[in-house]
Order: C-alpha cells, then structure tokens, then sequence
C-alpha cells in the first residue's frame, strides 16, 4: 500500500473516532419510552411469529460468568422464564434475548473506560465496546464481546451506535441508537431476524430525557 493509501487510511480512522468521542456523550444518560410516538410491538407482531419455540438465554459454553452484568443478565432471565403474563406478552417472550429489547421502557446508557453500559428497564445491563474501526471482523476476533445475549459486535456509524448480536439460539439482533432534535430524543431502533419468524420484525422507539 502506497504512503499515500495509508495516510488516508489513518485519516479516516481518525475521524471516526473524533465522530464516535463526539456522539457518544450525547447518548448517555436516562431516557423513557414515548409511548405515544412508539409503534405498537404487540401489532407488529402478530402473523409473523411460528407455531413453535420460546427460546430463553443459558448459560453457554467457555467458562463460568460471574461479573455483575453476568449474574444480572442470568437473573433477569430467569424472572422471566418464572413470571406469568397474559397471551400477547407471552407471544413477545418467544423472541428470546430480543423480549426484553422491544418492549423496553427505559434505557440507561453510561460511558465506561472502554465503551458503555446499557441498562434496559433497570434490571438488565450489558457492555458493549464499539470497534473503532466500524463493522470490521479481525481473524482474532477481540472487537467480538459475549454474554447471555449472545456474541456482540459494536460500532459508530455517522452519529449512530450499532449493536450487532448473534442470537444463542440462533439469528441475529441489530440495535440501533441516535440522539434526535426537535425535539430532543433517543430514537431506538430494533431489528430482530430469528427462525420463529416468517420475517424479519423492525421497532422503533422513542425515548425522552429522564427528568
């Protein structure tokens, strides 16, 4: 590669990261679900779910996970395999590590040394650590992290963040966060491609500031 190819190269990581340094603080902090602006995930969903399955994470192969966020995630999954709810939430529980995303309420997002802290409705926390390079997969896989989700890749793309999960049980989540203007809000954008669906389900979310 010319010296020429690589100083652009380098340019352009460079300004990705100035964009990632500069959205990400406009992410953190408390936001609540606009209910009035959100689509309706209990209409979007009806018809597109098959006759069988409600997959829910376990734990999975490659070690004991015993962080907080670990013993937290394990937690919340286990109080919903207990929890009993009417038909339509039930439907939503067969969505997997993709429930709690669709139908969540509250998102709280906080900068950590090397990336951030999601929390959803509270009780259910993750960390994810966006790649600086964007949706780059290197041979080692170090941008990869894993929980009871499943394995995650990150990055910025514009002023947006992308979670990227490949689903335990197969499939793939795709998250979506950007901060909008007038008014001030967090759109949060949820794309769930699974077997138990005749195809793919896209939500959208609006969040407000917390007060």
């Amino acid at each position: 590669m010319s010296i020429k190819a690589l100083l652009f190269v380098g340019f352009i990581m460079l300004m990705g990261g100035m964009q990632a340094a500069s959205a990400a603080p406009a992410l953190v902090g408390a936001w609540v679900w606009d209910e009035k602006s959100s689509a309706d995930v209990e209409k979007l969903i009806r018809g597109k779910l098959r006759k069988r399955g409600e997959p829910m994470p376990v734990m999975q192969s490659g070690g004991e996970r015993n962080t907080a966020h670990d013993l937290a995630q394990l937690a919340y999954w286990e109080t919903v395999r207990d929890r009993k709810e009417d038909k339509p939430i039930k439907s939503l529980r067969r969505l997997g590590i993709a429930y709690p995303l669709v139908k969540v309420e509250r998102l709280d997002l906080a900068e950590e040394v090397d990336g951030l802290r999601i929390t959803y409705d509270i009780n259910l926390p993750r960390s994810v650590r966006p790649n600086p390079n964007g949706k780059v997969f290197s041979a080692k896989g170090d941008e990869l992290l894993q929980d009871t989700f499943g394995f995650n890749l990150s990055y910025w793309e514009n002023d947006s963040l992308y979670v990227e999960t490949d689903a335990p049980e197969g499939g793939k989540v795709i998250e979506k966060f950007t901060v909008r203007e007038n008014p001030h809000q967090l759109e949060y954008v949820v794309r769930v491609q699974m077997r138990m669906l005749m195809e793919p389900l896209e939500v959208v979310r609006l969040f407000n500031p917390a007060r």
